[in-house]
């Protein structure tokens, strides 16, 4: 097993990855599909992620427990990998189905072909069983997998997408996803091979039916509006709202690697009842994951105008204001993510988790009802609902966490150091755009000059987390010139 750095590391690199290839690809598929078209495209993937999230069941999160728990027992888990897999193959079977119909019945783009090509990621969704990497800590083998596949992916692009060819963008989409669950289940399968023996598939349903409402109340938040902004007003407000979205998120899911890495290892140490060492690894990796996220979403919201002028090529300029907005709907969700996932989750508790979460969601989807009726739901005001819903789950979901541990932190005093050590750049970027016009270049210079500025607070203040971790990162280069 490696350690939790390298984890962490690979984690990351992984999220990185996730990150560059869209900013390659953005840009250029919005650039070479017109408006209609990209529009289109956007639309039918909101609608197709939500049945594909709902066939998962729950299997990934799920797993990742419960293989966390059984780590050097290879026959039981053989046994649970063939248990999951085929309960995660019926579920796809049964939302393929349901996705048939509404395709058919409900949505209002009846008979495109662009619906029918990225129901192919079904077979992906049905193969995907990363979970057991994640359990065993193989972020190597993912790694690896991902660059190979995301490069070929690009290069596709770039070769059979030349034109307004929405057919060819979504047939390479679908085989990309395809491939990286395949090679992932062929690998996996390879180590644990699939069993048929003493198979009880019915005992997972009760603890999954409990991840399922948990992991798809969720789809009461964002992919909510998606869907609403969809059916209610137009495809292009679905665009609107997507690409800031997309944006704040996939900045999200780098910074949260930290914590994500790391839940498999807090569950090991639950498990052996070292709660003190929980608490301890608990509470640092938050603090880092704040020291690290919370000057990214201000960078995000200063450079606001510029960063929607550089990926949407100057076709969505109304993202603009809802990109400011989910700065801070994001930073109210990462609480709720490491309150839910590092913390009620690992304590078994479910049900407060569905509390918390069916509160916040009803009051998101409602909201948007009343807005709707009042003429005011737009893509804007959708994200402020959203901000609304994600803040009033994390001050519920704090109230059980103090139930368990008041000693367990989330946002502290020094999270707020952090922000006052992010606001310069407010008045680096009006600095820049007094001498510099463009977009790329005001970026470039606020990230250059921010991002010594900030460290240079952060040693100042003597902040523990950052010197440790510079510390530990000098120690760790010492070691490997001395192997060299």
């Amino acid at each position: 097993m490696f350690s939790l750095r390298f984890n962490a590391i690979m984690k990351i690199a992984l999220s990185v990855l996730n990150i560059v290839i869209p900013i390659i690809v953005g840009p250029y598929i919005i650039r070479i599909l017109n408006k209609e078209s990209y529009d289109t495209f956007t639309k039918a993937t909101v609608e197709l992620q939500l049945f594909i999230s709902l066939a998962t069941l729950g299997v990934y999160t799920y797993g990742i427990r419960t293989i966390s728990k059984i780590r050097r027992e290879k026959d039981k888990i053989r046994t649970v990998y063939t248990e999951l897999f085929l309960l995660g193959l019926i579920f796809n079977i049964f939302f393929l189905l349901l996705y048939l119909f509404y395709i058919r019945y409900i949505n209002n783009h009846t008979g495109e072909l662009i619906y029918l090509i990225l129901m192919l990621q079904f077979i992906g969704s049905a193969l995907n069983v990363e979970w057991l990497n994640e359990a065993m800590e193989d972020y190597r083998f993912i790694v690896i997998k991902s660059v190979i596949v995301k490069t070929l992916y690009v290069a596709s692009i770039f070769n059979f997408v030349r034109s307004d060819n929405l057919i060819a963008y979504g047939l390479i989409v679908s085989v990309a996803y395809i491939l990286e669950n395949l090679l992932s289940f062929i690998y996996i399968t390879k180590k644990n091979k699939i069993t048929l023996r003493h198979l009880v598939l019915r005992k997972h349903l009760k603890p999954l039916l409990l991840i399922f409402l948990i992991t798809n109340i969720s789809l009461l938040y964002a992919q909510s509006d998606k869907m609403m902004l969809g059916l209610m007003i137009s495809d292009h407000a679905v665009a609107v709202y997507t690409i800031p979205h997309y944006i704040t998120t996939s900045v999200y899911n780098v910074v949260i690697s930290i914590i994500v890495v790391s839940i498999a290892r807090l569950c090991s140490l639950l498990n052996k009842d070292s709660d003190e060492e929980y608490l301890t690894l608990h509470n640092e990796l938050v603090r880092s994951f704040y020291m690290v996220f919370i000057p990214i979403l201000i960078f995000i919201f200063v450079g606001a105008s510029d960063i929607i002028a550089l990926y949407a090529a100057g076709k969505y300029n109304e993202s603009i204001m809802p990109l400011k907005i989910f700065v801070w709907a994001v930073f109210f969700n990462s609480m709720v993510y490491i309150e839910r996932e590092g913390v009620l989750y690992l304590f078994e508790k479910e049900k407060a988790i569905i509390i918390c979460n069916l509160i916040g969601g009803l009051f998101n989807f409602g909201s948007n009802v009343v807005l709707y009726f009042l003429g005011l739901f737009n893509p804007t005001n959708a994200v402020i609902s959203l901000g609304i819903s994600f803040f009033m789950v994390a001050v519920i979901m704090r109230i059980y966490i103090c139930k368990i541990n008041k000693r367990i932190e989330i946002v502290t005093l020094r999270s707020a150091a952090y922000l006052l050590f992010s606001l310069p750049l407010f008045l680096l970027d009006y600095l820049i755009a007094l001498f510099v016009s463009g977009p790329l270049l005001r970026l470039l210079l606020l990230g250059v000059l921010g991002v010594p500025l900030y460290i240079l607070l952060l040693v100042v203040s003597k902040d523990k987390i950052f010197i440790n971790n510079m510390k530990t990162s000098a120690n760790k280069l010492k070691e490997l010139k001395i192997k060299v």
